[in-house]
């Protein structure tokens, strides 16, 4: 039971510098790498979080197989709704200036 409280212990001290490891990045102008670096590190987060506290470390084959169809079809929906995205034609929306008002005959100016 102790070496489970330091494993656990481990995990959560590794996932509090990853966190502290996005926060400092998002004082750093690097561009592009930025989103990149940040993607990295929560994947590496999200890895942590499954493997131990989820226990699919540990787990059966089927439960594993389920947990990888999961995140197939999350990166399914997310492909297909970016070729959506980068294949769509945008048309600006038409824009009309504001019609000036006439005052009403025999209504002063």
């Amino acid at each position: 039971m102790r070496a489970e409280m330091k494993r656990y212990l481990l995990v959560w001290v590794c996932l509090m510098v990853l966190l502290m490891l996005t926060c400092g990045s998002a004082f750093l102008h690097l561009g592009a790498w930025n989103s990149i670096i940040n993607l990295a590190i929560a994947v590496v987060k999200a890895l942590l979080i499954a493997l131990f506290f989820m226990h699919l470390r540990s787990s059966r084959a089927l439960v594993r197989l389920l947990a990888v169809t999961a995140l197939a079809t999350l990166a399914l929906l997310f492909v297909l709704s970016g070729s959506d995205y980068a294949t769509r034609t945008l048309y600006p929306a038409p824009w009309q200036s504001p019609q000036q008002l006439q005052p009403e005959v025999g209504q002063g100016k």
